[in-house]
């Protein structure tokens, strides 16, 4: 679990167009690494145009995470202190474990007390969803905990890292839970990136809604970073199903006959599209790749 600079990058762009977020209290689910030193965090909110809020001298900046004492990044700063500079007034962590000194313990894996209902005004998650074994009930307590009008932000892996974790995870998940339990997304992302040298370099692209499938093929690793609003209080869960086939029209009418296609295809039109279809399974897999992705991925765009 760790926030890298690309994420900072998106939280400044982010904060600029939702100027809530961020705002009075969330909730760091883990202690979070943030891998940048005050001064990289510095040059990350010039370079976007922000303003850093004011935070007391007081404040504790230093890494948090054990595993980095006296390592190059104990000089990083931590979650904490960053999340006060994009404005949050009261910060708590959560964990399963005591070991990295969370604030409270809390296992997602059951339902949270009732006593963290409607508590935070942002909850943030960069990288633990993948490594809970009950991802609805997870779900559910993040929808539990988070107030009307508070924001979420989910960061988790989508492909090619085998073994991170118990799962990986396709936006459709996050647009059909949200959409079916009181949420708005605000903003979703793919993010690739070197799964070895993840600090450095990485390619964002928008995804605008749910579509077809989607071949985004690539060697490296890619992350799914979502950003949801909560409009209102839905108490009662809601298993959504996959929007795909929810909102197929014979799916939602059971009971009507379904039309076949009736119209002819001449003989030269199915050879043709025959002998296109065995011509692409003969190309190299780059251009293979590159023809489907033209033809579905309507509703992905690289913005940088």
């Amino acid at each position: 679990m760790g926030i890298l600079k690309p994420h900072i990058d998106i939280f400044c762009k982010l904060k600029k167009k939702e100027l809530s977020l961020f705002k009075n209290s969330l909730l760091s689910v883990s202690q979070n690494a943030v891998y940048a030193t005050e001064n990289e965090v510095e040059k990350i909110f010039v370079s976007n145009n922000l303003e850093a809020s004011l935070v007391s001298t007081t404040v504790n900046k230093r890494n948090k995470i054990p595993d980095w004492f006296n390592t190059k990044y104990d000089n990083n700063i931590n979650a904490q202190y960053l999340f006060s500079l994009l404005g949050s007034k009261t910060i708590v962590t959560s964990d399963v474990s005591r070991y990295e000194n969370p604030d409270v313990i809390i296992d997602l894996n059951k339902s949270v007390k009732t006593k963290f209902y409607n508590k935070f005004d942002n909850i943030i998650d960069m990288g633990t969803l993948e490594h809970i074994f009950n991802i609805p009930t997870a779900l559910n307590n993040y929808k539990k905990m988070l107030r009307k009008n508070g924001y979420i932000i989910i960061a988790t892996t989508c492909s090619n890292l085998i073994d991170h974790g118990f799962y990986s995870f396709s936006p459709t998940i996050f647009f059909d839970f949200f959409d079916k339990n009181g949420f708005e997304i605000k903003n979703c992302f793919l993010r690739e990136y070197s799964p070895f040298s993840y600090e450095y370099g990485s390619k964002l692209y928008k995804y605008e809604t749910v579509g077809q499938e989607i071949p985004f093929i690539s060697n490296k690793s890619v992350e799914v970073f979502v950003v949801a609003k909560k409009i209102y209080n839905k108490f009662k869960y809601i298993s959504p199903i996959q929007s795909t086939y929810f909102n197929n029209y014979y799916w939602r009418n059971k009971n009507k006959k379904y039309k076949k296609n009736t119209k002819k295809r001449s003989k030269f039109y199915v050879i043709l599209r025959n002998v296109f279809i065995k011509f692409i399974s003969y190309l190299p897999f780059y251009f293979e790749k590159k023809l489907f992705m033209y033809i579905r991925g309507k509703n992905i765009t690289r913005i940088d």
